[in-house]
């Protein structure tokens, strides 16, 4: 029985190689495809390779990709070639094997490994990998999909970036937090997702401080 789990789970390694093999190629015909900003002609493998591990886009490129699926303006460029994606506590398998996959296929070194943090860097492709592991299961929710591409949602997104900007003291950090929260905002509106987004924040049970914050960026608007 033991051989045969681990066979099991070998032919289903292979499989996702051979899936994420197929990604690659189809890839190559819609490289151009406005999916999001791209900095070297392998930034969508990438994005579409890690969906195939149950890893969800978040940050820069996760606004820019949700601002070009449902046509709205992104008002800067993504972080030169830094992805960051959210991981579940409970696919730690899933996720050892992407490392696995990209430090073979595109040559990453692990940077820095902690319970809740994976980075990796690549001198090959010029792009650096940031997962956040979580161990907060709540957040399953949140899990979307967008062209193809797994990414957290709108939702998710307005909700870490906001709790950041709260406590930032940097002024130019929140700035552009500011800015990209507006732009979730304007996403979360076209998708009629204000109600949602209302009933998630009021769990959050923000003071007055927050609030008011809230209340600027939805005025700004």
């Amino acid at each position: 029985l033991k051989f045969s789990l681990e066979s099991e789970e070998k032919r289903q390694k292979e499989k996702r190689r051979e899936q994420c093999r197929i990604m690659v190629r189809l890839s190559d015909e819609n490289r151009q495809k406005a999916i999001f900003e791209q900095y070297t002609v392998f930034d969508i493998d990438i994005a579409k390779i890690t969906s195939n591990y149950g890893l969800y886009l978040i940050g820069g490129t996760a606004i820019d990709l949700l601002c070009n699926y449902h046509s709205v303006p992104f008002w800067r460029s993504r972080s030169n070639n830094d992805f960051d994606f959210w991981a579940s506590f409970d696919n730690q398998q899933n996720t050892n094997e992407f490392i696995e996959y990209i430090r073979d296929s595109f040559r990453f070194d692990i940077i820095e490994d902690s319970d809740y943090m994976i980075t990796l860097e690549s001198s090959y492709v010029k792009a650096d990998v940031d997962i956040l592991i979580d161990c907060d299961y709540n957040n399953k929710q949140f899990t979307h999909s967008a062209g193809g591409i797994n990414v957290m949602s709108p939702i998710y997104l307005f909700s870490s970036k906001f709790d950041r900007y709260i406590n930032c003291n940097n002024s130019q950090r929140k700035e552009i937090d500011f800015k990209d929260l507006r732009t979730l905002l304007s996403i979360i509106e076209k998708i009629n997702g204000l109600d949602d987004l209302e009933y998630h924040l009021s769990s959050r049970k923000y003071d007055q401080k927050a609030e008011n914050m809230l209340n600027s960026i939805i005025a700004s608007l």
